[in-house]
């Protein structure tokens, strides 16, 4: 039978090929909801965004069959992803590195046998880069458990830099942050407020470290005139490089604002009125946004550059609530005492907090992105489950 395929932005998916997916995985499916309280929870905020999502477009007129085939698309993707690989991994340190290793591995090789428009276009930003990132903070967490903390942070060191060179601001951020971390903390060691607060000093030093290096490479012209225009140009706007860089969120802002609880559901129309105040607004802060930056903006929906925004956008509130759990999951992962046994966990784990972090708030889903979350998920539930001890130490 042939497939039913329909079309969101950024992505096309195959209803047949989820059904399959959805039927391989079934058998476990009530057993992994079950085992644990998060996967519980989980289970059921998806399919509240799912069901929120639904809502949202049949209140705006959409047909029922495409507003469920729509809605049914992330909310399904989440949940294999997180369900699949947590599944594999067993509850074991060990195993979740080792999928990790090779998950990520995959999906570099899936990125450049199907790749993007943007991949090819900067296949270290827009695909290798974080993949690549995620095997090495895994080894980053070897090298720490067989005695090699200096190389363990050096290897760090040299990630941000590298991502620095390559153009990657964001995930060069990440890798600073996450050696502040590994730094400032000992996991083994209660958390108390004055250690807390120590790191978060630590780790917003090393964000102005960070900054101010990379304004004086980009100042003196070593990273290239491309770099050397955006800096100058993104510097001058009122708000920052964040601003500057993601406009998008002044107009998930207008529309969240406008319709926060139901929110516009599938077919997200842009009033010209919303348009203008948008633009308006970031006239007002420096931004310069040409006519075809508009139309990336608010034609053919809207691209809010966001996970978590985009599904506020298109499901309301409940479409937020999956991705904040996720998050709040990872923090009290990272921010737990951990036992000696996790601890070979414990820098994938600052890295999948702080990425899913940046990436919840202002980045697009990208073609596979579901292996992350599942990677992110399958470290939440390993760490301190003294049921399913690790095999290599047992």
């Amino acid at each position: 039978m042939a497939a039913v395929r329909f079309t969101l932005p950024g992505t096309h998916l195959s209803v047949s090929g989820l059904v399959a997916v959805a039927a391989v995985t079934l058998p476990g499916l009530q057993r992994w909801i079950m085992a644990r309280r998060e996967n519980r929870v989980l289970a059921l905020l998806l399919v509240l965004w799912f069901a929120g999502q639904v809502a949202s477009s049949l209140c705006a007129d959409v047909p029922v069959v495409e507003a469920v085939l729509n809605a049914l698309v992330f909310p399904t993707l989440v949940g294999v992803g997180a369900f699949v690989l947590s599944r594999l991994a067993h509850g074991s340190t060990s195993r979740v590195v080792g999928l990790a290793v090779l998950a990520s591995a995959a999906y570099c090789v899936f990125l450049t046998i199907s790749p993007t428009g943007y991949f090819e276009q900067d296949p270290w930003k827009y695909g290798l880069g974080v993949p690549s990132t995620i095997i090495c903070f895994a080894a980053v967490g070897t090298l720490r458990r067989r005695g090699h903390p200096a190389a363990a942070l050096l290897l760090v060191a040299g990630l941000a830099a590298l991502h620095l060179f390559l153009g990657f601001r964001s995930l060069a951020a990440i890798c600073v942050v996450a050696l502040a971390v590994l730094i400032a903390r000992r996991p083994d060691r209660r958390l108390t407020i004055g250690r807390a607060a120590l790191t978060a000093c630590v780790c917003l030093f090393a964000l102005w470290l960070c900054a101010t290096a990379y304004s004086v490479v980009v100042e003196r012209g070593w990273l290239g005139q491309e770099q050397y225009d955006k800096q100058h140009y993104q510097s001058q706007v009122q708000g920052g490089y964040l601003v500057a860089s993601r406009p998008e969120m002044m107009m998930s802002a207008e529309l969240i604002t406008e319709q926060p609880l139901l929110g516009r559901g599938a077919d997200v129309v842009v009033s010209p009125q919303e348009r203008q105040d948008v633009v308006m607004e970031l006239y007002e802060r420096g931004v310069n946004i040409s006519l075809g930056q508009q139309r990336r903006l608010f034609d053919n929906g809207t691209n809010s550059h966001s996970l978590a925004l985009a599904s506020w956008i298109r499901g309301g509130v409940l479409g937020f609530l999956p991705w904040l759990f996720i998050l709040l999951m990872l923090y009290r992962t990272v921010l737990r005492r951990w036992q000696l046994r996790d601890q070979l966990l414990y820098p994938l784990a600052i890295f999948m907090t702080l990425l899913l972090t940046w990436d919840f708030f202002f980045s697009p889903w990208a073609p596979g992105y579901e292996i992350v979350l599942g990677i992110a998920w399958s470290v939440v539930l390993a760490v301190g489950h003294p049921n399913q001890p690790d095999r290599t130490d047992s």
